[in-house]
């Protein structure tokens, strides 16, 4: 017989399923993944758990709010409700009326939703996902535009990107990167990005730095910036250390 999918394949084909047919019976899952209708169950109980999608009679479709598609990788990804809920407490020290640059990283997106409500925002940022979203929310965006580059396709960078944001003041620069080293030291793997946030840094007030715990403690390719520059990191976890070394950091 066929080997059975491994639980985050089977969880990545459901999400995929849903997104190209909106409502689709557990049974039918079952039969599409290979898999057994008690494992497609649980999965869908957990993705239930996690807000992506909405249960009912059986049947399964994608929740609204999961309806912009947050990339498969990042749905999947385990520390997805970490950076669901630091983007919730990141929105929470934005005021009406702010300005703002985003990055083009997965947990900016999440964070760009949660300020959606908010009246009289601006929104600066190279994140496409962030201007697909805005057709649908009531803030203003201006795109860096640039080139869409690999590998993350969300992220509009070079030296159109550059020029634009550079020309630009705002009250916050929101970003998030794939390492901080025990010392302190932000760090990335796309070249490309972290010259499009070394100009969103340089022409903000104050700088917020998102990261899951996950990230604490390693190190990518390309060095971004140290703490000493962020004012805020908004985190799932004490991150004490941090606390210790940069008195100047407020850890949410």
């Amino acid at each position: 017989g066929v080997v059975g999918m491994s639980k985050s394949d089977r969880r990545e084909k459901i999400l995929e399923i849903l997104t190209s047919r909106r409502k689709v019976s557990a049974r039918e899952l079952a039969k599409l993944c290979y898999s057994s209708y008690s494992s497609i169950r649980r999965d869908l109980e957990e993705l239930e758990t996690e807000g992506l999608i909405t249960r009912s009679y059986g049947s399964a479709e994608l929740a609204k709010s999961a309806s912009y598609l947050v990339p498969y990788p990042l749905r999947i990804n385990k520390s997805f409700g970490q950076k669901c809920a630091i983007a919730k407490k990141a929105a929470a020290l934005i005021k009406e009326g702010d300005t703002l640059f985003i990055d083009a990283s997965s947990t900016s997106s999440l964070f760009a939703r949660e300020i959606s409500h908010l009246k009289g925002i601006t929104v600066f940022t190279n994140n496409i996902e962030i201007m697909s979203m805005a057709t649908q929310f009531n803030f203003d965006v201006v795109s860096s535009g640039g080139i869409q580059s690999y590998p993350n396709r969300y992220a509009l960078s070079g030296q159109i990107a550059l020029s634009t944001l550079s020309s630009i003041h705002a009250d916050w620069a929101v970003f998030s990167a794939h390492s901080v080293t025990d010392g302190g030291l932000i760090y990335d793997v796309n070249q490309n990005e972290i010259a499009v946030r070394s100009v969103m840094l340089k022409c903000a007030d104050k700088k917020m730095f998102l990261c899951d715990s996950s990230k604490f403690g390693s190190i990518s390719t390309y060095f971004q910036c140290s703490l000493s520059e962020v004012d805020y990191l908004v985190t799932d976890s004490f991150a004490d250390n941090y606390k210790e070394a940069f008195p100047n950091l407020t850890v949410i």
